[in-house]
Order: C-alpha cells, then structure tokens, then sequence
C-alpha cells in the first residue's frame, strides 16, 4: 500500500459517504423534523424548501449540460398525487445514452459538492488571519507531488494525517465566526440546505444505476493501478487529489449541517414560545464570552453551543413529561 493509492481510495469513499449522509439526513428529517411532514407549511418553506429546490435545479442543470430537452421545470412545488406528495419536478425528454443519463440524475451530487467546498473556504475568509484557502491549494499540489518522493509515497498514513489535520483546521477557522457573528447561522442552514438538496430520490439512484456501474468499475480499475503503478497517477493529474480534498471539506461541512438539523430539531420539539429560549441561552453565552472570557473564539463557539445543550435537554424532559 502506498500513500497515492490511499488518495484514490479515499476520493473514492467519501463520494459513497457525503452521497450516504445526504440521503440519511433527508429520510431523518421526515422521522425527527415535524415540519417535512406538513409540506407547504411556512415552516417547510422556511427549512426544505431551498433544499428541494436546489435538487431540482441540479438536475435541470445537468439537462443544460447535456444538451437534453426539458419539458417541465418546477423547482419547489407541492401537490398531491395519489398517496405521494410531489415537491418539484424536472420533466426531460429521457436521453439514450447512459453518460448523460449519469450526469443528470448525479447532478444534484457534483453541485452540492462544488457548493460545500465554495462555502466552506468563503466562510474561513471572514476571519481575520484565516488562510485555509491557501493551505487547501498547498495541499493540493502536496498530495499531487507525493508521487515524486519516494518516502511520502511509502507513508501509506501520510494523506490521512494531513488531511485530517486540515478538516480539523477548518472546523476550528469556522467556529472562529463564534455564534454572535449572524454569518455562523447562515452558513449553518446553507450547509444543511446543501445537504438536503444532496439526498438522492429512489429514482435518481435507479437512473443512475447504470452509469454508477460504470463508475465502480473505474474506481476498482484506477485503485488497482494506484497500488502497482502510483506513478501512472499522472495520466489523471490531480483529479483524485482535488475529489479527496473537495470531500474532505464537504465531509467538514456535512457535520455542521448534521449539528445545525438537531438544533433545529431539538427547539422544534418544544412548545411555542419557549422553543426560542435555549438560542437566546446559546447568544447570550456567546457574547458574555465574547467580552469577559480569554477563550479564543473557537472555544467561545464550543462553549456556547455547550450552553444550548445544558438549556434544552431538560426542557425536552419536561416537555416529554408533559406529554
């Protein structure tokens, strides 16, 4: 095992497991979010909608980009057909070939990942002193160069290393924003909105499914020459390198979306008005840190979402009590 073939290995996986974590947010919001079972509601607007709405659009972009007919777009609708509620639609004439077939229903995928990697370094940007886009460049060329050195090559856990050193660099540049800045929340729903929008329908999976065939194959293939020839890398200059660092920064950004969705699930289980109160507590503990503490501003972020959970778990005790 060599460190290049762990890059491909890594690009690989995580593909199958931001995919898998936004399918599993989207079936957990319909058990724990009570607002995705009244679709319509200002609620379901507020929440769902965007995300439904850039699936949607995903999948009409990749219509645009294969050069397929759309019939009918509907970004967010909500109707009822039968037992089933429709959300939005993209009605195109179905192509033939198999690649194009692959590109619109993983379209969703490729625009969900541009977008988690845009948010995530722009985010960082806010912070003074932040440099984590220059550092996701520098470690792009280093996994791209770790082919010429032969004792990077031989270090099969050097890739994990740095790129787990780097996903906890970024979580601790955004949670420098501290939660008394409004950007931490907003970039916190549209890593959740990004997350959802990423969840694939059954029949997206079942369009895909040819082309998805086609694409383990290569991944097999690629892993293979990766293990015996790392060298041959080369004839795909830096494309697992920049899927593995665009994933891990994804991945990055999934938590906070997956951290963000139980908040929200967690006020939206409590009764109006009190369900406000755990983020005023979680506010309030931001800027009394802000101002009295000598916490850097990520601890200040630690603390006050540590604020929120001491605030609302016995709140939800009661309120299941009551019950």
């Amino acid at each position: 095992m060599n460190a290049y073939f762990v890059i491909v290995l890594l690009g690989t996986l995580l593909f199958y497991i931001v995919w898998g974590f936004g399918w599993l947010l989207e079936r957990l919001s319909h058990v724990a979010l009570r607002v995705t079972r009244k679709p319509g509601s200002k609620a379901w607007y507020a929440l769902v909608g965007p995300g439904v709405a850039l699936h949607e659009s995903s999948h009409a972009l990749g219509c645009v980009f294969t050069g397929t007919e759309i019939v009918e777009f509907k970004p967010v609708n909500v109707s009822v057909e039968g037992d089933q509620v429709v959300l939005g639609y993209v009605k195109y004439i179905n192509p033939s070939s198999v690649l194009k077939c692959t590109i619109i229903n993983l379209a969703p995928v490729g625009v969900s990942l541009i977008l988690l990697t845009f948010f995530a370094l722009a985010s960082t940007y806010l912070i003074p002193d932040a440099h984590l886009g220059g550092e996701a460049i520098q470690l792009l060329k280093d996994l791209i160069n770790v082919k010429l050195d032969p004792v990077a090559l031989a270090d099969a856990t050097g890739p994990l290393t740095t790129i787990g050193a780097f996903v906890f660099n970024f979580f601790y540049t955004f949670a420098g924003l501290t939660v008394i800045n409004p950007l931490f929340w907003i970039v916190a729903f549209l890593a959740m909105t990004i997350m959802f929008s990423n969840a694939p329908s059954e029949v997206d999976i079942t369009n895909a499914l040819p082309g998805l065939k086609y694409i383990i194959l290569f991944d097999i293939f690629w892993l293979l020459v990766a293990y015996f020839v790392p060298v041959a890398g080369f004839l795909l200059y830096g494309v697992f390198e920049l899927l593995t660092v665009m994933f891990a920064l994804a991945l990055g950004f999934t938590a906070i979306a997956y951290g963000f969705f139980i908040m929200i699930t967690a006020m939206g289980r409590l009764r109006t008005p009190y369900n406000i109160i755990p983020f005023i507590g979680t506010i309030v503990a931001g800027i009394l840190l802000s101002q009295y503490s000598t916490y850097s501003p990520a601890m200040q972020t630690v603390l006050s979402v540590a604020v929120f959970v001491i605030i609302v778990i016995p709140m939800l005790l009661r309120f299941s009590n009551d019950s």
